[in-house]
């Protein structure tokens, strides 16, 4: 019996698991998973691995990809405007191969148990072929200014208003790119832009940049159709230039246009031009006395393409200042360099 009885504990106990276990613990650290940034810009790029440079063959493919020249000539040249880019972007092409566009390796860094490795495109070598390709394009014939100007273009980088404008969309500071500013070219309309576009969410107020008697209100407008505007715009190619009816009439699109007298710039007459609008106030009519800083409108995008196919893309301001003399007439800022004339259009507005 004691010896069935030490059996049956025997068994009872094998069979039954301990209360205290000792566990092996294996501390199961995850795989690194290596990672690549790319700049805002898209000029570097940094791999960040291990020291097993895990990934690292599929990274690079990926770091030194090559760039667009539609990209790069948006950082090389960016006075060349949107609608151009494609022209020019085909130009660099021919004298900038892929090769020349991948970024290279640059360095090799260890930091916390990891290694960044940097690429970076040579834009001291390919900036330069860039400006140059751009530079020797002859465009055929040259792009004709919409008004007579036969006078002596003012010295507008010496300019400035006997007071200072408003900004015409409160909160809304001149563009820094050149596609937006007076002198970039429109090459849909075969013509130069004479303005600021101010890009903004539909319906933000405008306001009158100074004192002034409204002699344009498109109170009733409404819009054209798609394949009229295109129409108008080969007829606008065939001659080489913006017909000023093509431009007035069609392309400005809602608009107001502000008379503001010869006392903002001495010797000249001074009108404001306020185009792309989706409402006007409606009291302002022809002769209406406006104040500086006056909302009379809502920006918009009536003229335009998007505008004609019945959405609201690329709404904006395009704001212009027109001088006159007895001789011609001259849009601000006209023919100045970027530089010179992001220090004339500053100088224009009060802040």
């Amino acid at each position: 019996m004691y010896r069935f009885l030490i059996f049956v504990l025997f068994i009872l106990f094998g069979c039954t698991k301990p209360v205290h276990k000792s566990v092996n613990l294996e501390l199961t650290i995850p795989k690194f998973k290596s990672t690549i940034s790319i700049s805002d810009d898209g000029l570097t790029t940094t791999i960040i691995t291990d020291k097993e440079l895990s990934d690292l063959d599929s990274l690079m493919g990926l770091a030194q990809q090559p760039l667009t020249t539609i990209d790069l000539l948006q950082f090389a040249s960016p006075e060349i405007h949107d609608s151009t880019l494609s022209i020019f972007s085909e130009i660099v092409s021919s004298s900038l191969s892929v090769n020349q566009r991948q970024r290279t390796f640059k360095s090799i860094q260890e930091k916390d148990g990891r290694y960044l490795i940097t690429f970076v495109l040579d834009t001291n070598f390919v900036f330069p072929i860039i400006r140059n390709a751009v530079a020797s394009h002859d465009p055929g014939q040259p792009i004709h200014h919409l008004f007579y100007r036969d006078g002596t273009i003012p010295q507008f980088a010496a300019m400035v208003p006997s007071s200072p404008l408003q900004l015409p969309c409160k909160n809304l500071d001149v563009p820094t790119r050149a596609s937006r500013l007076p002198n970039a070219p429109r090459a849909y309309r075969s013509g130069i832009h004479r303005g600021i576009d101010f890009f903004s969410n539909w319906g933000t107020p405008v306001r009158a940049v100074a004192d002034g008697i409204i002699i344009r209100s498109d109170l009733n407008y409404e819009e054209y159709g798609a394949d009229f505007r295109v129409e108008m715009l080969k007829r606008a190619a065939q001659l080489d230039r913006t017909p000023s009816d093509i431009f007035n009439e069609l392309l400005l699109g809602q608009a107001v246009i502000i008379d503001h007298g010869f006392d903002l710039f001495p010797s000249y007459r001074a009108i404001t031009i306020y185009a792309h609008l989706s409402h006007i106030h409606p009291d302002l009519k022809p002769g209406y006395a406006i104040q500086s800083g006056e909302v009379f409108g809502k920006t918009g995008n009536s003229g335009t393409e998007p505008s004609t196919k019945g959405t609201r893309a690329e709404s904006h301001l395009h704001w212009e200042l027109i001088l006159q003399d007895s001789r011609g007439e001259y849009y601000f800022g006209q023919d100045l360099q970027y530089d010179d004339l992001q220090s004339a259009l500053r100088r224009l507005f009060s802040h």
